[in-house]
């Protein structure tokens, strides 16, 4: 069975296994902040912007580059340079503010140190307070 893998164009250099959102029309980056959706994680590594990326998406198994520790079976959050760190929610102090969101679940053992490369399973969403 093959991966749900897409190709975005983008507006910047991005690394290979890290977290991406949608920034423009067709074209990714990492995410600005914790309120950005992610789509997914990137396989490739580009470093010129008129090549394309390809993105892993929801539903698939991915690597991703972590920059915090995470527990098994933690929910996945970004840095805005689109490593893994734990979700946690924003401070919301009124029902309208948004949403803190994150790219997906890890698989396997937590993550106990900054630069490990570790399995996550992608299913974007929120969480809210």
């Amino acid at each position: 069975m093959s991966k749900k893998v897409h190709s975005f164009k983008v507006a910047t250099t991005l690394s290979a296994e890290r977290i991406v959102a949608v920034t423009a029309a067709n074209t990714v980056g990492y995410p600005a902040n914790n309120q950005a959706l992610p789509i997914g994680v990137t396989l490739d590594s580009v470093k010129d912007t008129n090549q394309a990326i390809p993105v892993v998406m929801t539903g698939e198994r991915a690597r991703l580059y972590f920059n915090d520790t995470v527990a098994a079976a933690g929910l996945v959050s970004s840095d805005s340079s689109g490593r893994g760190i734990p979700f946690t929610l924003a401070n919301t102090t009124t029902a309208l503010t948004l949403a803190s969101a994150y790219v997906g679940i890890l698989l396997g053992d937590a993550v106990a140190a900054t630069a490990t490369v570790a399995e996550i399973l992608i299913q974007p969403s929120f969480g809210r307070e």
